[in-house]
């Protein structure tokens, strides 16, 4: 395996692997929730051809730059590549999927609350934290109507639902809308 350490934290590229006709690159990135390595990974389909392969962010444990290098390395060795080397073998490597819909988005955010929450695998949360857990869980799958789908899941008002947010992004729980929204403006432009 090569392996190019650029300098913690900097953008899109802090680290380079290459494993076999496998390439990928790795961005630590801080949240306000936690730290988390978004990789991009590559590599050359049976017919030769190069391909995109993953496009995946796992939170990190770790706190310090060196730490958070080592964590993703690790993390590539054992499912980064063998997962890339895995599709490279499909006929579809490589294909891009059409985005979700309004709708798909909101059904699958519905399926994995009811698995998690309404199938009793998940309990003894108080309905703060069980609120905050699903409104990230409506935000990552970018949900257009989080409030109202939690409150109808929770069968509570909209308003209680709204109160309990504001609670979260005040305790740090949820990153504040702000910061989520010039984020994404920030990675849309590229810095």
């Amino acid at each position: 395996m090569q392996e190019v350490l650029r300098s913690p934290l900097a953008k899109r590229l802090d680290l380079e692997l290459e494993h076999g006709m496998v390439y990928a690159t790795a961005e630590m990135k801080a949240t306000a929730t936690g730290n988390f390595c978004h990789w991009f990974v590559s590599g050359l389909t049976v017919n030769g051809l190069p391909t995109m392969l993953l496009d995946l962010a796992v939170p990190l444990s770790s706190t310090n730059p060196q730490a958070m290098a080592l964590e993703a390395k690790a993390f590539a060795e054992t499912y980064v590549f063998p997962m890339a080397e895995a599709l490279l073998s499909t006929p579809g490597a490589g294909e891009s999927i059409p985005p979700l819909g309004v709708a798909e988005r909101a059904s699958l955010f519905e399926a994995h609350m009811a698995h998690h929450f309404a199938s009793g695998k998940v309990s003894g949360l108080t309905l703060q934290k069980q609120t905050e857990s699903l409104f990230k869980m409506a935000t990552f799958l970018e949900v257009l109507t989080p409030v109202k789908l939690i409150a109808q899941f929770q069968q509570v008002g909209v308003g209680t639902v709204e109160s309990r947010i504001q609670r979260g992004r005040a305790s740090g729980a949820i990153p504040k809308a702000s910061v989520v929204r010039a984020k994404k403006e920030l990675l849309k432009k590229g810095l």
